[in-house]
């Protein structure tokens, strides 16, 4: 399979609409591309009304011709709140025959609207953004973020790899989930390679079927809820140095995990006592089904925001 190099000057003529590739903001001579162990994606411009839109391709032994089924299936579920991407098509040779012998490496590559912000991962790692979130922005973001989750759920859906770098802050009332190929959708057959999730987001005991099932957000989501939580606190974010609350950068860090245990159980007391009863259901649960589900995070932070 030969790679897909574009420049500046490619187009690709998809649906009768041409799309241009976008220069790197500091590189212009660059194009603009997001490299993953198994995708680059691309930001593309359509010309006709200038709307960004993505195009994630797989890498050299990545390609995954189920991925067209995923694709498929996710599309109905495209008007929830966070699913955005959703709203994606995948690009078959029997489809678009003229495209894929031009550029063979794009077959089973998904085009998809771009959703510009910042990750949570980002904006953990960004200091200037950090000086701002106050604790009303937090309590704002987190309550938009349980939404999106439950509302998951009660679709029968679970993204699977909720993590800080798959979640796109588009503002404290707006939030994006991406890399949706992973998507469990209920009444579906369980996937080949069932998600384990990401350092830091990952439960102690999964079992075999991983995160790929309905309730396997649970408690990665519950980590992350507790990171814009207690982010504002600039205690815990003094206390982290990696790329979530609890990843850490090496072995051995049991007094790190400690004190930082210890700040962000006392930052959710402080703010409401569910939310630190929710976090440590979450924490001590000894598999997934008895971490709390999200409208019991929603219901807690809608408290805490009459209360407060």
């Amino acid at each position: 399979m030969n790679t897909f190099c574009p420049d500046i000057q490619t187009k690709l003529i998809i649906k009768r609409d041409t799309y241009r590739f976008l220069p790197h903001p500091v590189l212009p001579d660059e194009v603009n591309k997001i490299v993953r162990i198994n995708t680059t994606t691309y930001q593309l411009q359509k010309e006709a009304d200038k709307t960004l839109w993505a195009l994630k391709v797989p890498n050299p032994g990545a390609v995954d011709p189920s991925i067209e089924q995923k694709v498929s299936r996710q599309s109905s579920f495209g008007h929830l709140p966070g699913l955005s991407a959703a709203n994606r098509i995948c690009l078959l040779k029997t489809v678009f025959p003229e495209l894929i012998a031009t550029h063979p490496s794009l077959e089973y590559a998904i085009l998809m609207p771009w959703i510009s912000g910042r990750t949570w991962a980002g904006f953990m790692d960004d200091g200037e953004l950090c000086s701002q979130y106050s604790l009303e922005r937090a309590k704002e973001l987190a309550l938009t973020m349980a939404y999106v989750l439950w509302s998951l759920e009660t679709n029968g859906l679970a993204h699977t790899d909720i993590a800080g770098d798959n979640v796109i802050i588009v503002n404290y009332k707006h939030v994006e989930l991406i890399d949706l190929e992973g998507m469990y959708v209920k009444g579906t057959p369980p996937v080949a390679q069932p998600s384990k999730g990401w350092a830091g987001y990952q439960h102690p005991r999964l079992d075999g079927q991983g995160q790929s099932y309905l309730l396997g957000d649970r408690f990665a989501g519950a980590i992350l809820l507790v990171e814009m939580l207690t982010w504002w606190n600039p205690l815990i974010r003094a206390l982290t140095d990696g790329e979530s609350l609890f990843q850490f950068k090496h072995p051995g860090a049991r007094e790190e995990m400690t004190q930082r245990l210890r700040a962000v159980r006392q930052t959710l007391r402080s703010m409401y006592p569910g939310l630190h009863e929710l976090f440590e259901q979450a924490w001590y649960s000894s598999n997934l089904s008895r971490c709390p589900d999200f409208r019991s995070w929603v219901m807690c932070l809608l408290r805490l925001r009459w209360d407060g």
